[in-house]
């Protein structure tokens, strides 16, 4: 096993993606129908249709294809996961035992927005779904240690089976916002409607499901 050093960690957009604030975002999730340059649309996949306002401040991200290949001890990660059961231990060797967390989606995200969302909080993809970003700090056959923090208790232990999606996140434009696109936008109501704070966009056949 490798263990790292002090990782520096720059704050880049950390509440876009993650933690939750007073004004967490309502995240839906669906393809663009219908898109200008002020405005789109997306259909949900329990069919609803919900427009937002597009703004200058509204930031996009793109998410490619991935392989579990393209992670290495340093890269700095996000997963949705799920804490297993309690006779459920990570292989992980430490001081002490570790809870063992089921990963349902992993991406590589990209080195300038190191530090973007750092740490682990709930997610709303289910009643018990986490959302981890921090950086590999020791990888065991396929259960990778994603540390947001100096101590052994600020790192989550998930397991990324060959089924799991892997993709990568990069800084993307306006112009990937377009119909038949699939997309997770994260929308903030105001008193003239809702407006996207950012859009996750897949490219490639990737399906933002995050």
């Amino acid at each position: 096993m490798r263990k790292l050093g002090t990782v520096p960690i720059f704050l880049v957009l950390a509440l876009v993606v993650g933690h939750a604030t007073a004004q967490e975002p309502q995240r839906i999730r669906g393809k663009i129908t219908r898109a200008d340059g002020g405005s789109a649309t997306v259909q949900t996949a329990d069919g609803k249709t919900v427009r937002f306002a597009l703004s200058d401040s509204t930031t996009v991200f793109v998410l490619t294809k991935a392989s579990f290949n393209d992670i290495d001890f340093g890269t700095y990660v996000g997963a949705v996961s799920e804490r297993m059961g309690d006779d459920k231990y990570s292989p992980i060797m430490r001081d002490s035992l570790s809870w063992l967390y089921r990963g349902f989606e992993l991406r590589i995200v990209e080195e300038k927005l190191r530090g973007i969302a750092v740490g682990h909080t709930k997610w709303d993809t289910g009643p018990n779904a986490t959302m981890t970003h921090g950086w590999v700090d020791d990888v065991e056959d396929r259960v990778l240690s994603i540390k947001y923090g100096p101590t052994d208790a600020e790192e989550t232990d998930v397991e990324i089976g060959p089924e799991v999606p892997i993709s990568k996140m990069a800084l993307g434009d306006k112009s990937l916002i377009r119909p038949g696109a699939a997309v997770v936008v994260g929308l903030q109501k105001g008193a003239e409607g809702s407006a996207a704070m950012f859009i996750f966009v897949g490219k490639d056949g990737v399906v933002p499901a995050l």
